[in-house]
């Protein structure tokens, strides 16, 4: 093969990956307390700038986990948001902090919410699962790709 015919194959192969997980995002699965949540994940700077925002529903036992690699206390803001949240907030694999039903943004608040203590992920899941599937702080978590 020429270098020609290499560099169009490389453009090619970036472009279709490109495409394709812009519309399949990286996904895993997170069990907490035997519940197990399908999460879309949220790794480099933009995918944590989006968020969920945007979206019109999460099916139920669906969220998204936001990945630091540092621990810290990382505000979040439902800015762009269509449906209320509830935060999970993990350090490692424990949960260290919960946060229920947090509205979407409008003009007079954008809901800036943080944890108590540092956290290296966060789970963002439908507001009122917290409660419904009995999670709490202390809980373990468990990741699966």
């Amino acid at each position: 093969m020429n270098t020609k015919t290499i560099i169009l194959i490389s453009v090619c192969v970036f472009l279709f990956s490109f495409w394709f997980y812009s519309k399949h995002p990286l996904s895993a699965t997170v069990v907490i307390k035997q519940t197990e949540f399908t999460v879309d994940l949220a790794i480099t700077p933009k995918e944590k700038t989006k968020g969920l925002s945007f979206r019109k529903n999460l099916p139920s036992k669906h969220g998204m986990l936001f990945i630091y690699e540092n621990k810290d206390q990382y505000p979040f803001w439902m800015k762009d948001m269509n449906f209320p949240l509830d935060f999970i907030w993990i350090d490692g694999n424990i949960i260290v902090d919960i946060t229920k039903n947090i509205p979407p943004a409008n003009s007079t608040n954008m809901h800036v919410v943080k944890p108590i203590v540092p956290a290296n992920k966060i789970l963002e899941i439908n507001a009122g699962e917290i409660d419904t599937y009995n999670i709490q702080i202390g809980d373990i978590v468990t990741f699966n790709k």
